[in-house]
């Protein structure tokens, strides 16, 4: 009943968070969505970060494991490829998520969650680009797979962001020919 219990506050969560916001949510609107009292949040979390967190930590994790996949059935010529496509395909189909990932910003000033929970879901993140760079590092041995993972990282971000947003249609651009383009990018770049 437990793990039942903790999962509903979760999923009443996202649907409050995606509405509202972070600074907008608070315990009592889940609360209320997760058809309880605050009182029986707290067991599970002591705060909106917490649950804010523990979100964006199952996002990131299934983020992990769904481009730990696609790199185990890379070749190595593919494996660049393979991840950049895995990264952007995961959020592609999980906008909320992306949304979620972007908690830090808010306007233009930043906005964390607490030290010890930035630093947590920061060390989830830096995993995820790390699978980043090691699909562009076993693609061309020679690249500078640090350098290159945050080249990736911030390109499909950017690429996602403006999709989600609408831009690319006003920019009239397709998602899918730029991800090519930049795919091909990764292969053969020295």
């Amino acid at each position: 009943m437990g793990a039942a219990r903790r999962a509903l506050i979760l999923e009443a969560a996202r649907r409050v968070f995606a509405q509202a916001g972070l600074a907008q949510a608070s315990l009592r609107a889940i609360a209320r969505e997760a058809g309880c009292t605050t009182g029986a949040i707290y067991p599970w979390f002591g705060s909106k970060e917490a649950l804010y967190a523990a979100l964006l930590e199952e996002s990131l994790d299934t983020l992990h494991r769904h481009l730990a996949e696609h790199l185990a059935r890379a070749g190595d010529a593919q494996a660049a490829r393979a991840a950049a496509r895995a990264f952007y395909g995961y959020y592609a189909q999980q906008p909320a998520d992306l949304s979620l990932g972007f908690y830090l910003f808010q306007g233009l000033a930043p906005r964390g969650l607490g030290p010890d929970l930035d630093r947590k879901l920061n060390a989830r993140l830096a995993a995820c680009v790390g699978l980043l760079g090691e699909g562009l590092a076993r693609t061309r041995p020679d690249a500078d797979a640090a350098l290159g993972s945050m080249q990736m990282f911030a390109y499909l971000s950017g690429l996602l962001l403006l999709r989600h947003t609408g831009r690319l249609k006003s920019l009239a651009q397709d998602a899918e020919d730029l991800l090519d383009a930049y795919c091909r990018t990764l292969e053969t770049s020295p």
